[in-house]
C-alpha cells in the first residue's frame, strides 16, 4: 500500500489554481488539469486514477475496472494498480487500509459527510463487500480546515452538535474530532487513526475554498 496527500505545488496549472490543481470542476483549463493528473499518476505508478464526482453525499461505490467515474463521495477496491483519489480543499480527505485484506477505500468527509456518517459508511462496505474486520482497520486524515477557522452560521451545525465549539458567540466546528468519534465508536483503534494537524485554511501549501473561494483541488490517493 502506498498513500499520499499532496500540497498545491509540482503542477502546471496557473494562477489562482498553481499548480497542481486536479479538479476539472473548477474552471481550470482542463489540460492543465489532465497534465496535472498525469504526474500524480507517474509519481504513483499506477495504470489507473479513480475520481469521483463528489455530491457531498454518502454513497459508497466499488471500483473493480479502473475506468469508473461514479457520483459518489467514497470509493473502495480490492484491486492492484489502481489509485482511488479524493478531491478537495478544506473537507476531510480520509484513507482507509485494510492492512490483513488488503483493502483500500477513500472518503469526502465534509460538513454534510460528516453528519451522514460518510466515514462509517465507508468502512461497512468494506467490511460488507470484502469481509474486513475492525481490528484491522487503518484509518487516515488528511490536512483539511480545523476548527480554528471552521466558522459556521447556527443552522449549520445541525447533526454536528458534538463537535461544535462557541467562542464569543460565533460558531466552529470540529469535523476530524467528529469523524474521530465515528471510528472510535465503530471499535477502530485509537492508534490505528491518524489525523493531520494542518489546517488547509491557515497553510498556503494547500488549496482552500474557504480562504481563496476560486482555487484548485488537492488530493488524497491510495493504492495497492
Amino acid at each position: 500500500m502506498q498513500k499520499l496527500f499532496t500540497t498545491r505545488f509540482g503542477g502546471v496549472s496557473q494562477v489562482p489554481f498553481d499548480s497542481l490543481n486536479v479538479g476539472l470542476h473548477v474552471n481550470d483549463n482542463a489540460l492543465h488539469v489532465k497534465e496535472n493528473r498525469a504526474i500524480l499518476k507517474k509519481q504513483l505508478g499506477v495504470s489507473n486514477l479513480v475520481f469521483m464526482n463528489q455530491v457531498h453525499g454518502d454513497e459508497v461505490v466499488v471500483v473493480s475496472k479502473g475506468d469508473e467515474y461514479p457520483s459518489c463521495d467514497a470509493l473502495i477496491c480490492a484491486q492492484e494498480d489502481i489509485g482511488l483519489v479524493v478531491m478537495v480543499a478544506d473537507c476531510i480527505p480520509i484513507l482507509f487500509y485494510d492492512r490483513v485484506r488488503h483493502i483500500i477505500g477513500v472518503a469526502h468527509a465534509g460538513r454534510a459527510g460528516s453528519a451522514l456518517h460518510v466515514g462509517q459508511k465507508t468502512i461497512a462496505k468494506m467490511q460488507e463487500v470484502f469481509g474486513s474486520k475492525i481490528e484491522d482497520m487503518q484509518v487516515f486524515m488528511g490536512p483539511s480546515i480545523q476548527k480554528c477557522c471552521y466558522e459556521v452560521g447556527i443552522e449549520a451545525t445541525v447533526g454536528l452538535e458534538k463537535c461544535l465549539h462557541v467562542k464569543h458567540g460565533r460558531y466552529f466546528l470540529d469535523l476530524q474530532s467528529a469523524n474521530k468519534e465515528d471510528f472510535l465508536a465503530l471499535g477502530i483503534r485509537e492508534e490505528a487513526i491518524e489525523i493531520s494537524p494542518i489546517c488547509t485554511c491557515c497553510d498556503k501549501d494547500y488549496f482552500s475554498y474557504r480562504r481563496d473561494k476560486t482555487t484548485g483541488r488537492f488530493c488524497g490517493v491510495i493504492t495497492l
